[in-house]
């Protein structure tokens, strides 16, 4: 399917807000009213949406809708936001969406439609009145009395279905009567009052954004008519993750699926060595922890022993992670180390098992074992190198890097430089007249 590149057109149909005359206690607050609800970008897994607030100003919005498999889904979303991105849809898929605006609990309303190939959006827009702010520190509160056939509609048990380190999944039954909507309050683990509102249909709901390890007291009211018919509480905790302090980016991808991010680890599980890496989640199953990457060469590598000791630069654009680091991920837990190597026109890798870097007593010295891929094999004459640098090589000053007496591979060169074989070297490869314009080490756990 071809991603637009504009922005969808919508088309609206708008129902007006009931205008009524304020009692006294209303006229002195400024009702809080959403704008219109639209499509601002559409890719195959995700779509971008905007609105906006005419009137005053809402404490929260929860955004929902139902995924490919027909489950309900909810977004909770800070009230000073403006757009957010839903992640994780399915190609070509009509959607509908409701945002919430939440004053206190839940005010005012909107919806759409979505169809992922041909955009179409009815977007309706009213307000309703408000709702009575719930008690969450007294789960035990009767709801108020309700006269006539309203009464007769009836919440079964509020049951934990699954328990996940970010989610929780809750089911429910209605063994008498039926109710038009229910609505789950609950407070996040800042304390913040949370509401997923759910259609009358619904009988489960799963609450994601949740944080590991944390109690949780959820509280589920059935409506009719507007009005509270019943309410039903339960607790879970979520669960705790597998790695709380991951050693590196294997143990990040064991505590949860995601895309490729910077995040925090720690330094043979120390919760008091921190050290913010850049994780390749895609590459080959993921995993890869990266620690050297050239680009742009916006970032200067031609540094002393101190520099390349500690590392520099930004890790989500060029950088070296630095030699400390390299020892300490490499010493306890046998590695893996993958090369990565792109042109404008091509691209190839290189794999090397058992690959270690020595402290600096042994001035970082490296080691590579056995060799895979289609880049060609130029690391394993250095293997057994110790690092050299302008101010630690009495040879001669050259680029950062393993040498030997010669060198086949030189990934710290300097950039865009070709000549005198000073540039961006994977000899088997390019040879020493092209400087490659990007590449990245990462390295992870040996596998198999």
């Amino acid at each position: 399917m071809d991603t637009p590149t504009e922005a969808p057109t919508a088309e609206v149909h708008q129902t007006a807000h009931p205008q009524s005359e304020a009692s006294p206690s209303e006229s002195s607050s400024t009702r809080a009213v959403l704008g219109e609800l639209r499509v601002s970008s559409v890719s195959p897994d995700s779509v971008q949406l905007q609105w906006s607030i005419l009137e005053g100003s809402f404490d929260s919005f929860t955004l929902q809708y139902r995924d490919a498999q027909g489950q309900p889904q909810a977004l909770p979303i800070d009230g000073g936001s403006r757009s957010v991105i839903v992640p994780g849809l399915s190609l070509s898929r009509r959607y509908r969406f409701h945002l919430y605006g939440l004053e206190g609990w839940m005010d005012g309303w909107m919806d759409g439609h979505l169809d992922l190939t041909h955009i179409i959006i009815p977007t309706c827009i009213a307000a309703t009145a408000k709702t009575e702010e719930p008690q969450l520190e007294d789960p035990k509160r009767k709801a108020p009395p309700s006269e006539g056939p309203l009464a007769q509609a009836v919440l079964g048990e509020l049951k934990v279905s699954s328990v996940t380190p970010s989610s929780v999944g809750l089911q429910w039954t209605v063994p008498k009567g039926s109710f038009d909507s229910f609505t789950l309050q609950y407070r996040d683990a800042q304390g913040q009052p949370q509401a997923l509102p759910t259609d009358g249909g619904s009988r489960s709901v799963t609450v994601p954004g949740l944080s590991p390890s944390h109690p949780y007291h959820f509280h589920l009211y059935g409506l009719r008519g507007g009005k509270r018919i019943d309410h039903v509480s339960t607790e879970a905790t979520t669960a705790p993750l597998p790695h709380p302090h991951p050693r590196d980016c294997a143990e990040e991808q064991l505590n949860g699926p995601g895309p490729s991010r910077e995040t925090l680890i720690f330094l043979r599980g120390d919760p008091a060595r921190p050290l913010r890496v850049f994780c390749d989640m895609e590459t080959d199953g993921g995993g890869w922890l990266v620690f050297q990457r050239r680009q742009d060469g916006g970032t200067d590598f031609w540094r002393g022993w101190e520099s390349y000791a500690r590392g520099f630069g930004n890790i989500s654009g060029e950088f070296w992670l630095g030699n400390e680091a390299l020892h300490e991920l490499t010493a306890a837990t046998p590695m893996e180390l993958r090369i990565d190597l792109r042109t404008a026109r091509d691209s190839a890798f290189a794999i090397y098992r058992d690959f270690t870097v020595g402290s600096a007593e042994e001035r970082y010295r490296l080691r590579v074992g056995a060799f895979s891929g289609t880049a060609g094999d130029a690391l394993s004459y250095h293997s057994g190198s110790p690092f050299s640098t302008r101010d630690r090589d009495s040879r001669d000053p050259r680029d950062p890097w393993w040498y030997r007496n010669c060198h086949y591979a030189n990934l710290n060169g300097r950039y865009g430089t070709p000549r005198d074989h000073q540039g961006i070297h994977w000899f088997p490869w390019k040879g020493f007249n092209v400087s490659i314009p990007f590449t990245e080490m990462k390295l992870r756990p040996q596998r198999g």
